[in-house]
């Protein structure tokens, strides 16, 4: 259910609401093009940056527009852990399938501190759990041994990880063969494949959910020439959506492939002209 291709989508905004008719769009199109599943209310998403009451409407439409064609995966991060599990609880009771999970952020906990946080959601809610690694933007990195005491609670049943030293998944891999390891960082992605990894929850997808697909299908037959020739063509794009803070250029990538609004939620700003040209650019050689 959490492997292989997974969009973490964005929420569009018109007039500073929800954008639901995009919202059906853009689903609807990521279904037809062949992703896994779709995340909502992540980072890219915006989702801390939206209000409980709009959190429950994306959830129930997002949901509702998937039509049980794809699983519904939502943000729950929160650097509390009684907020992270109130925002479980609300996507559990709303029928969702799964969560993510950010590790604790701005506060710095420790290692032990970091697995109670996951324990106690995990202790008062009945979902599946994707634990998310991002150390840049948590200022705190979950270690490999961390991540294998976590694959050993029943409903902890993957890892995203932005942490780009590939050897992790080796170490983790072997103590859990069977916890499902995705890449969180879309340029290394084919790198992570190669090295034992089970997908993607991924930021490119949003413009190129087929080439992302189809990495991914061409790694699993070992047509490496393949895996490469489509590599190279998502390296620049991957590349430009992260020249400035996600979902930044994302939203603005969108705009421009006429699916949403170029809008975002304070304080992130538009994108600067230098990254719009590049931007344009590679969207004229991808799309």
């Amino acid at each position: 259910m959490f492997s292989n291709s997974i969009v973490a989508l964005v929420t569009p905004f018109r007039n500073s609401l929800i954008d639901y008719d995009a919202l059906e769009k853009i689903i609807n199109w990521q279904i037809s093009l062949g992703t896994d599943a779709v995340l909502v209310c992540g980072s890219t998403g915006e989702g801390l940056l939206l209000s409980m009451e709009e959190r429950e409407e994306i959830i129930k439409k997002s949901i509702e527009f998937s039509n049980k064609r794809v699983p519904i995966i939502v943000g729950c991060s929160s650097c509390c852990t009684q907020d992270a599990i109130n925002l479980t609880k609300q996507a559990e009771d709303l029928g969702a399938d799964g969560v993510l999970l950010i590790a604790p952020y701005y506060v710095k906990p420790t290692q032990s501190g970091i697995i109670r946080h996951f324990e106690k959601v995990h202790e008062t809610t009945n979902i599946s759990i994707i634990a998310y690694n991002n150390p840049g933007r948590c200022a705190v990195d979950m270690s490999c041994e961390t991540v294998v005491e976590l694959s050993k609670m029943e409903r902890i049943v993957a890892l995203k990880d932005s942490n780009t030293d590939l050897s992790r998944i080796f170490f983790i891999k072997s103590q859990s063969p069977d916890f499902i390891m995705l890449s969180g960082d879309d340029p290394s992605f084919p790198g992570y494949l190669a090295h034992g990894g089970d997908g993607c929850i991924s930021v490119t997808a949003n413009i190129a959910p087929k080439l992302v697909k189809n990495l991914i299908e061409a790694w699993k037959k070992r047509d490496i020439n393949r895996m490469k020739e489509i590599g190279m063509k998502l390296a620049p794009l991957s590349s430009a959506l992260f020249k400035e803070p996600n979902p930044i250029p994302v939203k603005y990538a969108l705009y421009k492939m006429a699916f949403m609004n170029n809008e975002l939620r304070l304080p992130l700003t538009p994108v600067s002209e230098n990254t719009m040209k590049i931007l344009d650019e590679v969207l004229e050689n991808i799309i």
